[in-house]
């Protein structure tokens, strides 16, 4: 059954507590009893039935550690004010906190009610309350009430249970995230954690991994609602029993996660907005607090627009977090002075990497707040080295559905391989490799094609990114596949002029020396030409089937290998083996270069060796 969750905020001493008590009959302050339930929930944590859920944080502190901690689970806000204090200064500051994590609903206990001096003065603190809350939550309603009379508790808690009926459930495809908020160790149980579930699902048996720490782990056994479970999803709050990681080693702030999805960094992108009574202005570099999960981690924000941000003004930042600290893309936190202490604003996780090579700044400061906008730019980035379907869902924190379903709207491209990239993407990439070639082969005319490896490191792209490009392109039609390497489709090997006439002689000498191979060295010396000159038309002499290469650098011509070829298979249908001598009297060559062409004889299948002598080969 999908949870519903509340969560109570109001100034000190309002009466959050006993309200809860009066909703659901459980105090949550009882903590000697909480020792003595042994593996249970935390009793901040109450429940107004079985599938509402209500935080009750009694103190400031920890409601803002608490709310920022089940921010991605809570629906609705219980905001309690007391009728005869009124708005206070905590009573602001958590309505400032509660806009900055999008708390949808709101609803207001006006409590205390029958210290109220008379209907006008609850009246006034409503319209108060009103005008306050106005532009925050999609809707409020106001409830008075009294803990002492009962007054209002029952229309309190069928208001409640009305707004949670109503709450349609978001679809929850993300993996496992519980966030660490009490640690203690069990005799015969070992280390216990307990948190709310914030996205996925867990069961007895599965793995996670505890972080920070990549601290790897798996589940004994599973609280909720005080009693033993076999599995748990999003919203639950839940006491996870795990093996083999030391109670020392957990902490408030770690995080249970699916295995190899999210890591702890020290520094990220962010979108902070800033509230609109803050007193002072957020320098450049200044040290605050960052309530990020149940996480409190002391950073410096690194400005990049401007020096100095002002009161209600937004942004986007780099946040160095002094300890490392888990976290995902679209996660949001409450960012607060560090002496004495206030909330200065909060913010959203634009992305937890900055790029290698960017101009971090102007990077940075162009992140869209929007996440389909802000992929499509992250994909821009990676422009010559994209990356795949999983190493996006492990940058960005997501599922592999999850990465699918945002190329979709995004109008992405998925390649064979599972690279993502756009339009775009695909012509930048296109035209590098149409120059490098085109380059490539204006230098090397007489050359068929280009090496895929000195095509890769010339245009910068990874091994597996060049060969889904080269796929898309040769489909295409724009290049050809040649061998190991690659070409332009409108390339042409074709000798003119001088670059013919030598060619000529050297077809013609190499047919001149019979059986006796040539190597390019003879060849470069006799014609007085270049190595690489005669390199490259031999090349284009073998593609033309005119030349066969015996071993690296030595030559035959393709017509006296075939009367070679002949005279073997003559003397095999003689004799039934053939020797280093038979083979040097039947051909003239001496040692030197006889072994080299019975080599070649083996590698073509026309011979097989068998010891010291040939055998005839299958495809002789």
């Amino acid at each position: 059954m999908t949870q519903v969750v509340i969560g109570t905020a109001g100034h000190i001493d309002h009466g959050k507590t006993a309200l809860v008590k009066a909703l659901t009959g459980t105090d949550t302050d009882r903590l000697a009893e909480e020792k003595a339930r042994g593996m249970t929930i935390d009793l901040g944590f109450a429940f107004l039935n079985e599938s509402v859920t209500i935080i009750d944080v009694p103190g400031h502190e920890k409601f803002i550690r608490n709310m920022v901690a089940g921010v991605s689970t809570i629906n609705i806000a219980l905001l309690v004010v007391a009728a005869d204090d009124g708005i206070m200064p905590q009573t602001r500051e958590h309505l400032h906190i509660l806009k900055l994590l999008n708390i949808p609903q709101c609803v207001v206990a006006l409590s205390k009610t029958d210290l109220a001096e008379d209907e006008e003065w609850l009246d006034l603190i409503e319209l108060e309350i009103r005008e306050l809350t106005e532009g925050i939550f999609e809707s409020v309603d106001v409830v008075r009430t009294s803990v002492q009379t009962n007054s209002g508790i029952d229309e309190l808690k069928h208001l409640l249970e009305k707004r949670a009926a109503a709450v349609q459930p978001s679809e929850d495809e993300s993996f496992f995230r519980l966030q660490v908020d009490r640690v203690f160790s069990m005799t015969g149980f070992g280390t216990v954690v307990t948190g709310t579930v914030i996205s996925g699902s867990l069961k007895k048996g599965d793995s996670v991994d505890v972080l920070p720490g990549n601290i790897s782990s798996k589940v004994r056994g599973i609280q909720s609602h005080g009693a033993e479970v076999e599995t748990v999803q999003r919203g639950d709050r839940a006491a996870v029993n795990l093996s083999g990681v030391d109670a020392e080693k957990v902490f408030r702030g770690s995080e249970l996660a699916t295995p190899g999805k999210l890591q702890a960094v020290s520094k990220f992108t962010a979108h902070i907005q800033l509230t609109v009574d803050m007193k002072k202005e957020l320098k450049h570099r200044q040290r605050v607090r960052v309530h990020l999960g149940t996480a409190e981690v002391m950073a410096r924000v690194f400005l990049t627009s401007n020096k100095k941000m002002t009161a209600g003004s937004s942004a986007n930042v780099i946040i160095e977090l002094e300890h490392p600290a888990v976290m995902a893309s679209e996660d949001r936190f409450v960012m607060r002075s560090y002496s004495p202490m206030h909330t200065m604003g909060g913010g959203t996780v634009l992305t937890s990497f900055i790029p290698k090579g960017v101009k971090i700044k102007e990077w940075v400061s162009e992140l869209d707040l929007n996440l389909e906008k802000r992929f499509r730019q992250l994909v821009a980035t990676f422009k010559r080295n994209p990356k795949t379907v999983f190493d996006w869902g492990r940058a960005l924190q997501m599922t592999d559905n999850t990465m699918r379903d945002l190329v979709k709207k995004t109008d992405l491209n998925t390649s064979r391989r599972t690279f993502i990239y756009s339009d775009e993407n695909l012509k930048s990439c296109s035209e590098l490799i149409v120059k490098s070639l085109e380059q490539f082969h204006e230098k090397n005319p007489l050359r068929k094609a280009m090496s895929a490896d000195v095509l890769a490191q010339d245009v910068g792209f990874s091994e597996k990114w060049l060969a889904e490009m080269l796929d898309i392109m040769e489909h295409n039609a724009s290049i050809r596949s040649a061998g190991t390497g690659v070409a332009l489709a409108s390339h042409k090997v074709e000798l003119a002029g001088g670059t013919a006439e030598i060619s000529r002689k050297m077809e013609d000498g190499i047919m001149e020396n019979g059986f006796t191979p040539l190597n390019t060295e003879e060849l470069s010396k006799k014609l007085k030409t270049s190595h690489k000159d005669i390199l490259e038309i031999l090349h284009v002499l073998k593609n033309e089937n005119k030349v066969v290469e015996i071993e690296n650098g030595v030559w035959m011509h393709s017509q006296n290998m075939a009367k070679l070829r002949q005279a073997m298979k003559d003397h095999f249908n003689i004799q039934s083996e053939m020797n280093v001598a038979d083979f040097k009297r039947m051909s003239g060559l001496t040692r030197k270069f006889a072994i080299p062409v019975l080599e070649y004889s083996d590698k073509q299948g026309w011979t097989e060796r068998d010891g010291n002598v040939r055998l005839k080969g299958a495809e002789l």
